[in-house]
């Protein structure tokens, strides 16, 4: 008795959310779905066994039917499957620019801030190389939640690039919540560091 309570729960869990979601194979949603870990690059390879994990994950991040959470770690996951050399001009890269772009100037909601975050932290991470990406992220400075001002200078640091150092001071000057100053602070730091 106490397998079928169990085996009606699983049906239950995998059946769509809303309207025409996509049906995740078991092994992906199993993969995306632990709230404190990300999948790791070789777990997501045998997932995806015959399939490219970054057009997948690409696909996932992008579904706004599918499931909120497993979206976000496909986000988070991404930046795993950079190549060595840059992660410039590839999907990768593209769809997480997508994602940022995507965001409705005012959109203040609770998943879209969160999606929002996960993409620019993402972007950080995957350290693309691309002299864009400082511009695409200096207007999140001002974003009303400090969440995502301070993801922003998070990311900016990661992205190794002096260009950002500019709008990093500028925002320091105005900036008057002290969580954010700290995040400016420790990216103005780690960026006088960075080498050229």
């Amino acid at each position: 008795m106490k397998h079928a309570g169990i085996v009606v729960v699983l049906a239950l869990c995998t059946l769509p959310a809303r309207g025409a979601q996509e049906v995740l194979a078991p092994s992906v949603q199993y993969a995306l779905t632990p709230i404190d870990s990300l999948p790791t690059r070789q777990e997501l390879e045998t997932v995806f066994a015959n399939q490219d994990p970054v057009i997948r994950l690409s696909q996932i991040a992008q579904d706004s039917t599918a499931d909120f959470g497993v979206r976000l770690r496909a986000i988070r996951a991404l930046p795993q499957f950079c190549p060595l050399s840059s992660c410039n001009n590839t999907m990768l890269h593209d769809t997480l620019v997508t994602l940022i772009e995507s965001v409705v100037p005012g959109d203040h909601g609770g998943q879209t801030l969160l999606m929002l975050r996960a993409a620019i932290e993402a972007l950080g991470v995957a350290k693309s190389g691309d002299p864009n990406d400082v511009s695409l992220l200096v207007p999140f400075l001002d974003n009303p939640s400090r969440d995502i001002r301070a993801a922003a200078a998070r990311a900016m640091r990661d992205l190794c690039d002096p260009a950002a150092i500019p709008p990093l001071r500028a925002r320091y000057q105005n900036e008057q919540l002290e969580q954010v100053r700290l995040a400016i602070s420790a990216a103005l730091r780690d960026l006088g560091q960075c080498s050229p």
